[in-house]
């Protein structure tokens, strides 16, 4: 299915360097203007929790027993920083636990803890769909860990199935479209990362060699883009009102317009 992605020419996100110059985790065309609609990554919650343990409080005892190694990157250790805390969220593509979780909605988590959906006490550039939600539901900034919460970067593959089948409704399964990954997932800054493929084929993008879902999505007459930057925790969809209205409908995917009133 995978060959069904074609490398595209780089010079097909001109028109989305034109409209916004602050590329490096996606591009967004409607940076900073109100009212655009996000998309909110799933979280997950045990049905019938047994540990009150944060994912700090388990990874630093796993790895005090040595059931862990400590983490790596390069030639930095995980050791060297006794401060460094493991938050308990991922990076990149997620999704359904399976047996023993349930889908957590944000506005559900926002009632019980009395934080808001999205973090709106925080700097200016940081209200969005972010790793600063939820500081009431977290110990010392980590999740508990029955407790999932969203990946950064990415759609979880339930949220990108469930838009892509809006977005086929909308446009149609043969419409052409390009899919682009930042320079930051991609981890190449020499060299654009686009392909150009069928909607009808979307589901396919996760067998591509990138870490998470694409930067970017648009069709070939530019009449919607879906913009999932790498340090958040959302995805924007730019495009007609009654596109953004379906995707409101939808049943699986929980959105908010930004910025909250």
């Amino acid at each position: 299915m995978k060959d069904q992605w074609k490398r595209a020419d780089g010079g097909e996100v001109a028109w989305l360097a034109e409209l916004d110059t602050e590329s490096i985790t996606g591009f967004d065309i409607e940076r900073g203007k109100p009212g655009p609609l996000w998309i909110l990554n799933a979280m997950y919650e045990q049905v019938a929790p047994t540990d009150g343990e944060t994912h700090d409080e388990r990874h630093k005892r796993m790895l005090a027993s040595g059931e862990v190694e400590p983490w790596r990157v390069g030639d930095w250790v995980e050791t060297d920083s006794p401060a460094l805390t493991a938050t308990g969220g991922g990076l990149g593509w997620e999704g359904d636990p399976g047996a023993g979780w349930r889908r957590l909605r944000w506005r559900e988590l926002a009632e019980r803890v009395g934080d808001t959906v999205v973090p709106t006490h925080v700097p200016e550039g940081m209200r969005y769909p972010s790793y600063h939600a939820f500081p009431s539901a977290k110990r010392n900034s980590s999740w508990p860990v029955s407790i999932q919460p969203p990946t950064e970067g990415s759609l979880d593959r339930e949220s990108f199935h469930a838009l892509v089948e809006v977005l086929r409704a909308f446009s149609g399964p043969d419409t052409e479209v390009f899919a682009h990954w930042s320079q930051w997932i991609a981890r190449d800054f020499e060299v654009l990362e686009v392909y150009r493929g069928l909607l009808r084929d979307a589901e396919s993008l996760e067998q591509l060699d990138y870490q998470g879902s694409p930067s970017n999505i648009w069709p070939v007459d530019r009449s919607w883009l879906v913009y999932t930057d790498w340090d958040l925790w959302g995805t924007k969809v730019s495009g007609p009102p009654e596109l953004l209205s379906t995707i409101e409908a939808s049943d699986f995917l929980e959105t908010v317009r930004l910025p909250l009133d």
